[in-house]
């Protein structure tokens, strides 16, 4: 059902009481939605699926309670709903509760833990959260939870924590962390046991947080070594020292397939990523210590004392499967460093360095000079894409003997080549 702006809420409704499913949407905030929920929860209990996303609801009413035979309730997209009464806890049944993008939404009710049927909390893009009730650390039956926010502590023993993670065990497909800035124990990030959730293929780890504490978020993000399984890995905003986590590597995260990593302000290198052997999409930003990018990036650099030469069964090859990478808002990296391979004692490899690369795309990256020919000499680069880069551009212009092979380069938003297949 869909209601007009300024149309009434049918009255017809309320006499179909043995109604199972019902879907009310208004995409143009008809006030007559709230009117009309009390009475709507009132003489509907044989709800089982209510969807009342862009609804315009700035409060649910605590007549919710009287739903007990719910077990879906959508309410996303309200974006001026503030919070959930706690009548809600007392809905025994309910399996699925959305509050996707209720981005004003400042807080759960503290009852939460009542709700042991519940399976899936989606609470995408709930930006106003900044803590969360201890008592979600109850929902064991949780299979999906979008988003986990890490309070600084000022509540005491009512909020969830960090280790409190450990109990929901079964959580599975993507899980954002944010404010682990706030977390002040390294023991909390050792709790949780992130290692253990194998249906985990998504994690995010944003150390945004109300509190510094550089001196812990290494150690934090140490403890927090994702599932070996994992695909997809973000690590943001994180503010420690530059000593990358010992499971950044090719053992830990074998099936790994895109990476991002942004805003980690005091790392001047850049972690051996090239020895990913799944990884297919980068994306860095925001890393304003990092000057350069040379074979540390690589995965090339080799400790005192250890060979650089790999068995000729195994010869070397950085990035193997990397098909799209993107540098961002790099504001002090001039230098991208040739490297070479080193020698595997058989014939020179041919594109020994990403030699799957499709998309190479640089922003905002004002001071970098130029490409290393590495890249230049790739058959499989189809895009290149400089914008805001105006030493780089220039560099281009200068190459372009070079460069005009790559069938697709965009400067600055225009294509000044584009390939016509």
């Amino acid at each position: 059902m869909v209601l007009e702006k300024e149309s009434p809420f049918p009255s017809y409704i309320y006499n179909v009481e043995r109604l199972r499913s019902l879907l009310i949407k208004s995409y143009n905030k008809n006030s007559s939605i709230s009117r009309a929920l009390p009475k709507l929860f009132d003489q509907l209990k044989c709800l089982r699926s209510l969807d009342l996303s862009w609804g315009s609801i700035k409060e649910l009413p605590k007549e919710i309670v009287k739903l007990i035979n719910l077990r879906y309730l959508k309410l996303s997209n309200n974006h001026d709903l503030l919070e959930s009464p706690e009548t809600l806890c007392d809905l025994y049944n309910l399996q699925t509760l959305d509050l996707t993008r209720c981005r004003r939404l400042q807080k759960l009710p503290s009852g939460i833990g009542k709700l042991l049927n519940l399976r899936h909390l989606d609470n995408w893009e709930t930006f106003g959260l900044r803590s969360m009730p201890k008592g979600m650390r109850r929902l064991t039956c949780l299979r999906s939870l979008k988003e986990v926010v890490v309070s600084d502590g000022c509540n005491g023993n009512k909020t969830f924590t960090l280790g409190d993670l450990a109990n929901l065990s079964y959580l599975r497909g993507d899980l954002k962390i944010q404010g682990l800035g706030n977390a002040g124990d390294v023991t909390e990030g050792r709790k949780a046991k992130l290692h253990n959730k194998k249906d985990l293929f998504g994690l995010t780890l944003n150390f945004d947080s109300s509190t510094a504490r550089m001196c812990l978020e290494d150690m934090i993000l140490e403890a927090l070594q994702p599932p070996g399984n994992v695909e997809r890995l973000e690590i943001r905003c994180f503010n420690g020292p530059i000593l990358f986590p010992s499971w950044l590597n090719s053992s830990a995260l074998a099936q790994l397939r895109h990476l991002t990593l942004g805003n980690c302000r005091n790392w001047t290198l850049l972690p051996p990523l090239g020895e990913l052997p799944s990884l297919e999409s980068l994306q860095i930003s925001n890393m304003n210590g990092v000057k350069k990018v040379g074979e540390e990036f690589l995965g090339l650099r080799k400790e005192e004392g250890q060979t650089s030469t790999p068995s000729s069964s195994s010869p070397m090859i950085a990035f193997p499967n990397l098909k799209s990478l993107r540098f961002s808002n790099m504001v002090k990296w001039k230098h991208w460093i040739n490297c070479e391979i080193p020698s595997t004692g058989v014939a020179e490899m041919d594109n020994a360095i990403m030699p799957q690369l499709q998309s190479l795309d640089l922003q905002s990256c004002g001071k970098l000079k130029a490409l290393p020919h590495y890249l230049l000499g790739l058959t499989s680069l189809k895009e290149l894409s400089v914008d805001w880069c105006p030493v780089l551009a220039e560099y281009c212009q200068k190459e372009w003997p070079n460069i005009s092979r790559i069938p697709n380069i965009r400067l600055d938003g225009v294509y000044v080549q584009r390939s016509s297949h």
